[in-house]
Protein backbone atom coordinates (compact mmCIF):
# COMPACT_ATOMS: atom_id res chain seq x y z
CA UNK A 1 0.00 0.00 0.00
CA UNK A 2 1.31 3.31 -1.19
CA UNK A 3 1.94 6.16 1.66
CA UNK A 4 3.64 9.32 0.45
CA UNK A 5 6.59 8.30 -0.90
CA UNK A 6 6.30 5.16 1.13
CA UNK A 7 5.65 1.60 0.68
CA UNK A 8 3.71 -0.13 2.97
CA UNK A 9 3.98 -4.24 3.15
CA UNK A 10 1.49 -5.74 5.56
CA UNK A 11 2.26 -9.36 5.60
CA UNK A 12 6.06 -8.48 5.85
CA UNK A 13 5.39 -5.96 8.39
CA UNK A 14 7.42 -2.87 6.31
CA UNK A 15 7.44 0.53 5.91
CA UNK A 16 9.97 0.95 3.13
CA UNK A 17 10.89 4.99 2.43
CA UNK A 18 11.98 6.83 -0.99
CA UNK A 19 14.91 5.85 -0.59
CA UNK A 20 14.42 2.21 -0.52
CA UNK A 21 15.55 1.55 2.88
CA UNK A 22 13.33 -1.36 4.61
CA UNK A 23 12.41 -0.40 8.31
CA UNK A 24 10.79 -3.36 10.29
CA UNK A 25 7.96 -2.22 12.11
CA UNK A 26 7.70 -3.29 15.68
CA UNK A 27 3.91 -5.34 16.60
CA UNK A 28 2.63 -1.81 18.19
CA UNK A 29 3.83 -0.17 15.08
CA UNK A 30 2.55 -2.37 12.64
CA UNK A 31 -1.02 -2.20 14.30
CA UNK A 32 -1.72 1.71 14.67
CA UNK A 33 -0.18 2.07 11.35
CA UNK A 34 -2.56 -0.85 9.60
CA UNK A 35 -5.42 0.35 11.22
CA UNK A 36 -4.58 4.17 10.28
CA UNK A 37 -3.72 2.41 6.66
CA UNK A 38 -7.15 1.07 6.79
CA UNK A 39 -9.26 4.82 7.41
CA UNK A 40 -6.81 6.94 5.33
CA UNK A 41 -8.38 10.22 5.41
CA UNK A 42 -10.43 9.56 8.93
CA UNK A 43 -9.74 10.27 11.95
CA UNK A 44 -8.96 7.52 14.10
CA UNK A 45 -9.72 8.15 17.78
CA UNK A 46 -6.67 7.59 20.66
CA UNK A 47 -8.33 5.27 22.76
CA UNK A 48 -9.19 2.90 19.30
CA UNK A 49 -5.15 3.22 18.59
CA UNK A 50 -4.51 2.20 22.55
CA UNK A 51 -6.30 -0.90 22.83
CA UNK A 52 -4.41 -2.04 19.74
CA UNK A 53 -0.83 -1.73 22.17
CA UNK A 54 0.21 -4.91 23.05
CA UNK A 55 0.59 -3.40 27.07
CA UNK A 56 -2.87 -2.35 27.03
CA UNK A 57 -3.69 -4.54 29.32
CA UNK A 58 -0.86 -5.13 31.29
CA UNK A 59 -0.39 -1.03 32.26
CA UNK A 60 -3.07 1.14 30.74
CA UNK A 61 -1.54 4.51 33.02
CA UNK A 62 1.74 4.56 30.19
CA UNK A 63 -0.52 3.62 26.92
CA UNK A 64 -0.83 7.43 26.57
CA UNK A 65 2.86 8.05 26.32
CA UNK A 66 3.83 4.98 24.40
CA UNK A 67 1.41 5.89 21.74
CA UNK A 68 3.00 9.17 21.22
CA UNK A 69 6.36 7.43 20.70
CA UNK A 70 4.95 4.84 18.44
CA UNK A 71 3.04 7.90 16.26
CA UNK A 72 6.72 9.32 16.50
CA UNK A 73 8.29 6.58 15.27
CA UNK A 74 6.02 5.92 12.39
CA UNK A 75 6.53 9.71 11.38
CA UNK A 76 10.40 9.38 11.59
CA UNK A 77 10.10 7.02 8.74
CA UNK A 78 7.69 8.67 6.52
CA UNK A 79 9.50 11.02 5.96
CA UNK A 80 11.39 14.71 6.45
CA UNK A 81 7.62 16.37 6.47
CA UNK A 82 5.52 13.34 8.06
CA UNK A 83 3.08 15.96 9.71
CA UNK A 84 1.54 15.93 5.93
CA UNK A 85 0.79 12.99 6.10
CA UNK A 86 0.22 11.71 9.80
CA UNK A 87 -1.46 14.32 11.86
CA UNK A 88 -2.38 15.17 14.92
CA UNK A 89 -6.70 16.21 15.46
CA UNK A 90 -5.90 17.80 18.60
CA UNK A 91 -8.63 16.24 21.33
CA UNK A 92 -9.88 13.89 18.48
CA UNK A 93 -6.70 11.37 17.53
CA UNK A 94 -4.94 11.11 14.56
CA UNK A 95 -5.51 11.11 10.81
CA UNK A 96 -3.33 9.44 8.12
CA UNK A 97 -3.21 11.10 4.43
CA UNK A 98 -2.41 8.68 1.34
CA UNK A 99 -0.07 11.30 -0.03
CA UNK A 100 0.92 15.15 0.60
CA UNK A 101 -0.71 16.56 -2.32
CA UNK A 102 -4.07 15.17 -1.08
CA UNK A 103 -3.85 16.10 2.34
CA UNK A 104 -4.76 20.16 2.75
CA UNK A 105 -5.05 21.42 6.00
CA UNK A 106 -8.69 23.10 6.30
CA UNK A 107 -8.84 25.97 8.42
CA UNK A 108 -10.69 24.54 11.90
CA UNK A 109 -11.60 21.09 10.33
CA UNK A 110 -12.21 20.03 13.73
CA UNK A 111 -14.76 21.85 16.54
CA UNK A 112 -11.52 21.62 18.70
CA UNK A 113 -8.43 22.75 16.38
CA UNK A 114 -6.66 25.52 16.90
CA UNK A 115 -5.00 28.05 13.87
CA UNK A 116 -1.52 29.61 14.60
CA UNK A 117 -1.18 33.48 14.19
CA UNK A 118 -0.41 34.21 10.03
CA UNK A 119 -3.99 32.73 9.77
CA UNK A 120 -5.60 34.36 12.58
CA UNK A 121 -4.53 37.73 11.48
CA UNK A 122 -5.49 36.09 7.68
CA UNK A 123 -9.12 35.93 9.03
CA UNK A 124 -9.47 39.37 11.17
CA UNK A 125 -8.43 41.38 7.94
CA UNK A 126 -11.12 39.52 5.95
CA UNK A 127 -13.19 40.34 8.67
CA UNK A 128 -12.68 43.84 8.55
CA UNK A 129 -12.44 44.08 4.70
CA UNK A 130 -16.08 42.25 4.57
CA UNK A 131 -16.80 44.82 7.52
CA UNK A 132 -15.98 47.83 5.36
CA UNK A 133 -17.67 46.63 2.31
CA UNK A 134 -21.09 46.04 3.91
CA UNK A 135 -20.33 49.24 5.10
CA UNK A 136 -19.47 51.48 2.03
CA UNK A 137 -22.89 49.53 0.90
CA UNK A 138 -25.38 50.86 3.96
CA UNK A 139 -27.21 54.10 3.01
CA UNK A 140 -26.38 56.42 6.34
CA UNK A 141 -29.56 58.18 7.34
CA UNK A 142 -30.25 61.94 5.95
CA UNK A 143 -31.97 64.57 7.48
CA UNK A 144 -35.27 65.96 5.00
CA UNK A 145 -35.46 69.58 5.46
CA UNK A 146 -38.94 71.30 5.44
CA UNK A 147 -40.32 73.00 2.73
CA UNK A 148 -41.63 75.66 5.19
CA UNK A 149 -41.23 76.06 8.88
CA UNK A 150 -42.66 78.43 11.13
CA UNK A 151 -42.81 79.02 14.57
CA UNK A 152 -46.61 80.26 15.93
CA UNK A 153 -47.74 81.41 19.22
CA UNK A 154 -50.88 80.86 20.58
CA UNK A 155 -53.23 82.95 22.12
CA UNK A 156 -52.64 80.94 25.42
CA UNK A 157 -49.18 82.15 25.09
CA UNK A 158 -47.76 78.67 24.06
CA UNK A 159 -45.75 78.35 20.72
CA UNK A 160 -45.89 75.68 18.17
CA UNK A 161 -43.16 74.95 15.39
CA UNK A 162 -44.83 74.35 12.16
CA UNK A 163 -43.38 71.91 9.24
CA UNK A 164 -44.62 71.55 5.95
CA UNK A 165 -42.82 68.99 3.76
CA UNK A 166 -44.47 69.33 0.18
CA UNK A 167 -41.02 67.56 -1.79
CA UNK A 168 -40.42 69.35 -4.99
CA UNK A 169 -43.12 71.13 -5.80
CA UNK A 170 -42.63 74.86 -4.95
CA UNK A 171 -45.20 76.36 -7.55
CA UNK A 172 -47.69 79.22 -6.29
CA UNK A 173 -50.69 76.95 -5.59
CA UNK A 174 -48.90 74.97 -3.21
CA UNK A 175 -47.48 78.05 -1.22
CA UNK A 176 -51.18 79.32 -1.54
CA UNK A 177 -52.23 76.53 0.12
CA UNK A 178 -49.38 75.71 3.03
CA UNK A 179 -49.99 79.30 3.90
CA UNK A 180 -53.80 79.18 4.17
CA UNK A 181 -53.08 76.79 6.45
CA UNK A 182 -50.72 78.27 8.36
CA UNK A 183 -52.73 80.98 9.06
CA UNK A 184 -55.43 79.09 10.59
CA UNK A 185 -53.48 77.28 12.99
CA UNK A 186 -52.13 80.41 14.12
CA UNK A 187 -55.63 81.29 14.77
CA UNK A 188 -56.13 78.23 17.50
CA UNK A 189 -56.59 79.01 20.75
CA UNK A 190 -54.47 76.66 22.19
CA UNK A 191 -52.55 73.74 20.49
CA UNK A 192 -51.56 71.09 22.36
CA UNK A 193 -48.92 70.08 20.43
CA UNK A 194 -45.10 71.24 20.70
CA UNK A 195 -44.23 70.20 17.02
CA UNK A 196 -46.45 69.79 14.18
CA UNK A 197 -45.10 68.51 10.77
CA UNK A 198 -47.42 67.75 7.95
CA UNK A 199 -46.27 65.85 4.61
CA UNK A 200 -48.93 67.11 1.57
CA UNK A 201 -48.85 65.05 -1.22
CA UNK A 202 -48.46 65.99 -4.93
CA UNK A 203 -52.01 65.96 -6.05
CA UNK A 204 -52.95 67.98 -2.50
CA UNK A 205 -55.18 65.39 -1.78
CA UNK A 206 -53.59 63.96 1.44
CA UNK A 207 -51.69 65.11 4.27
CA UNK A 208 -50.48 63.36 6.83
CA UNK A 209 -49.90 65.09 9.92
CA UNK A 210 -47.56 63.97 12.87
CA UNK A 211 -48.08 65.61 16.03
CA UNK A 212 -45.46 65.51 19.14
CA UNK A 213 -45.52 66.45 22.45
CA UNK A 214 -42.81 66.02 25.21
CA UNK A 215 -44.34 65.22 28.76
CA UNK A 216 -42.74 64.05 31.82
CA UNK A 217 -43.31 60.91 31.52
CA UNK A 218 -41.76 60.91 27.86
CA UNK A 219 -42.92 61.83 24.01
CA UNK A 220 -46.10 61.71 22.89
CA UNK A 221 -47.17 60.93 19.18
CA UNK A 222 -50.35 61.27 17.41
CA UNK A 223 -50.96 60.84 13.17
CA UNK A 224 -53.72 62.13 11.81
CA UNK A 225 -54.39 61.79 8.06
CA UNK A 226 -56.70 63.85 5.86
CA UNK A 227 -58.08 63.48 2.12
CA UNK A 228 -60.01 66.04 0.46
CA UNK A 229 -60.68 66.47 -3.55
CA UNK A 230 -60.33 70.41 -2.54
CA UNK A 231 -58.40 70.99 0.43
CA UNK A 232 -58.88 74.50 0.16
CA UNK A 233 -62.69 75.02 0.01
CA UNK A 234 -63.02 72.05 2.62
CA UNK A 235 -60.23 74.35 5.18
CA UNK A 236 -62.10 77.25 4.40
CA UNK A 237 -63.12 77.31 7.98
CA UNK A 238 -60.78 76.66 11.12
CA UNK A 239 -62.67 73.51 12.68
CA UNK A 240 -61.26 71.24 11.09
CA UNK A 241 -58.70 71.56 13.20
CA UNK A 242 -60.51 70.65 16.53
CA UNK A 243 -62.04 68.28 14.25
CA UNK A 244 -58.61 66.78 13.81
CA UNK A 245 -57.22 67.44 17.37
CA UNK A 246 -54.48 69.28 16.41
CA UNK A 247 -56.42 72.24 17.93
CA UNK A 248 -58.20 72.29 21.22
Amino acid sequence: MQIGDCWFDAHEHLLVDASGCRWILSVDEFQVLSVLAKNQGKVVSRFELIQLLSSYDKDSLRCDDQLDDVIKRIRSILGKKPYSLLDTVRGEGFILYPSQTSMRYKLLSSPTSQINTLQFLFIILVSLMTLYGINMHISHPTVIAPNYRQQIMMHNGSSSEIKFYTGQHYEANMKLFVKQMIGQMEACAVSPWQSIAANVSTDRKLISFILRNNRENGLKFQTVKLMSDNFIADTSQPDWLILSGICS
